[in-house]
Formats: C-alpha cells, structure tokens, sequence
C-alpha cells in the first residue's frame, strides 16, 4: 500500500500542501484501490507534473513516450468531424493489460494523464474521479 503524502507535519491542512502534494495523494487513493496500476500526469510540454510508479516495471519514461507518440493522433481526431472532442486514447495488449492516455485542461493547459489498467480491471469510474480531483485542484491553485 502506498502511503499518503505529507511532507510537513501530520495535522497539515490540505490547502496547505502543494498542488504536486495533493495530486500525488489522489493518485496513491486511486493506486491503492487496486485497479490502477500506476499514474502519471505530463504538461502540454511534456514535463512529469507528478506520478506514482506503483509496482511495476511501467515507468515515467515509458508513459512519456506513449504521450508523444499519441500526441499527433489527439490533433487528427480533433480534426476529424466523427471524432471532435476525442478525450482518451486505450491501448490494450494481449494479455489484457491496458494502457488509457487521457487529455484534460488542467493549470491553465492541457495536460495528459497516463494509466496502467491491471488485467481485467475497470479504470473509467477510477480515472473519472481523479481528473475530477486534479481540475479541482488546479482552480484553487489558479484562485
């Protein structure tokens, strides 16, 4: 079980931690549910914002790659008519694994949230959520 950050003291208010802090700390909610594997959220330029690994060999490097290679096909179905408004890019393997890229405003840019789905395992409701938690963070951090 991932434990919950709290770089400061243990009677921290929560607007008192950093953005990085408080989103670390959804992922790890979400992580420790036991569906998603791991979780990890890029600027528009690529930057790691902040992640959690998990245990698994699927690291920020990796899930960085998958958001450039990606990229291009979000710009062409934003451009494709059937398509506007495309959000999420699946990948699954033979094994059932499943890799979810996922597009969102988010501190004042769209940022990408990757997610390593475990075998078999539903993620939408988990991930729904945590996009949630991050916007929300992101306005009281815009505030």
């Amino acid at each position: 079980m991932l434990k919950l950050i709290n770089r400061d003291s243990k009677t921290l208010i929560r607007k008192n931690l950093t953005a990085q802090v408080q989103i670390e700390n959804e992922i790890a909610k979400i992580v420790n549910l036991g569906n998603i594997e791991c979780a990890y959220l890029f600027s528009a330029d690529g930057l790691l914002l902040t992640g959690i690994q998990g245990r698994n060999d699927f690291n920020q490097n990796q899930a960085l790659e998958i958001v450039y290679s990606v990229n291009d096909a979000f710009k062409f179905l934003k451009e494709t008519p059937n398509f506007n408004g495309a959000y999420e890019i699946l990948m699954i393997s033979k094994s059932k694994s499943k890799i979810s890229v996922r597009v969102f405003q988010a501190f004042q840019q769209q940022v990408s949230l990757v997610i390593l789905v475990h075998l078999g395992k539903t993620y939408r409701s988990f991930t729904n959520r945590l996009i949630r938690s991050i916007q929300k963070i992101s306005q009281s951090e815009i505030e």
